[in-house]
């Protein structure tokens, strides 16, 4: 008999906004400067506020895919491999093993994952090595989460930011190096994602899911302030559409319908905080209410520093967003 899973009830999608202060939000590949597009709009990547939420989902004791073990680097098969031995199960083929897989890593029932899969030597629950190479079915899982690129919703000024090291360069130093890291001087940035319930039914993605989700991006931007690149980050909206079932509605690039607007005439480049702006939301309010029938729920976040234009809708239900549970182990 086919296994029943619950899955998402019906098309979710969300706005998430955040900012960081004096810090890079996501460097490029080559020198580690924020990412920039040809226009000079800074932009971060999807895989950037996955990485936030697959780690925050860790701290709670949810089992992670896309993740190292004991601190390594390790390649899918050398993880699936670990996880198995350690849960005491055996190993899997097919779709036995896509079904272990999405019932064990909540991460890939959100994001799904290519299931690259090669034959690696590994060892067993006896710690004997073996060649093991997992043929899963189907090869790759779609993600019933899709998340767009991230982009800073106004002009941005790139700052250079240098310190001194406590420690010499070499031993025969007595004075310690100088160091640069690259980042912006204030940015707000914005994220718009969907969950779609079709996807969610391969994925077994749930509403549970969902929740967690959104939860994961709220703290796991906050909890990414402990490196020094990521300290001045702090979430400041987030609004969740949740549609009837059935619906194949949705608005999709949610942060287009905002605006922000200045408090004071101050250019937007020497922007330093929320209260050198307003969040102007009018235009996704209205876009809201021209299809209140075809959304069931529409719920938010908001932090008390960010200074919005217009109150927020009666209708809309404030999120218990500071709420968050261990995983059941």
């Amino acid at each position: 008999m086919e296994k029943q899973v619950n899955t998402l009830s019906g098309r979710k999608e969300f706005l998430f906004l955040y900012d960081i202060k004096m810090g890079n939000p996501n460097g490029d590949p080559d020198e580690n400067r924020p990412r920039v597009l040809p226009d000079g709009t800074y932009y971060v990547t999807d895989v950037r506020l996955k990485r936030y939420s697959r780690d925050f989902l860790k701290q709670l004791g949810h089992a992670i895919l896309v993740d190292n073990i004991e601190g390594r680097t390790t390649n899918l098969t050398g993880r699936v491999a670990y996880y198995l031995n350690k849960t005491g199960q055996e190993k899997a083929e097919g779709s036995q093993l896509v079904d272990i897989l999405l019932d064990s890593f909540i991460d890939a029932r959100i994001f799904g994952s290519s299931l690259a899969f090669k034959a690696e030597k590994v060892k067993d629950a006896k710690g004997k090595e073996t060649t093991w190479e997992p043929k899963p079915e189907p090869k790759t899982l779609t993600g019933a989460t899709q998340i767009n690129m991230g982009e800073v919703l106004h002009q941005a000024e790139s700052v250079d930011i240098h310190g001194t090291s406590f420690f010499g360069s070499d031993d025969s130093k007595t004075q310690g190096t100088f160091t640069t890291f690259y980042g912006l001087r204030y940015a707000l940035i914005g994220f718009s994602g969907i969950a779609n319930q079709h996807s969610a039914k391969t994925s077994h993605m749930s509403d549970n899911d969902y929740d967690l989700l959104l939860k994961s991006m709220w703290h796991g931007v906050r909890s990414a302030a402990n490196t020094r690149t990521k300290v001045g980050q702090i979430p400041h909206l987030l609004i969740s559409i949740e549609y009837n079932e059935g619906e194949e509605f949705q608005f999709g690039r949610l942060h287009d319908y905002v605006k922000l607007l200045a408090g004071d005439d101050k250019e937007e480049k020497s922007w330093a905080s929320p209260e050198d702006y307003k969040v102007d939301l009018a235009k996704l309010i209205e876009r809201i209410e021209g299809q209140s029938q075809r959304i069931k729920n529409v719920r938010y976040a908001v932090s008390p520093d960010l200074q919005l234009l217009q109150e927020i809708p009666v209708k809309w239900q404030l999120m218990d967003i500071e709420n968050v549970t261990k995983a059941v182990e």
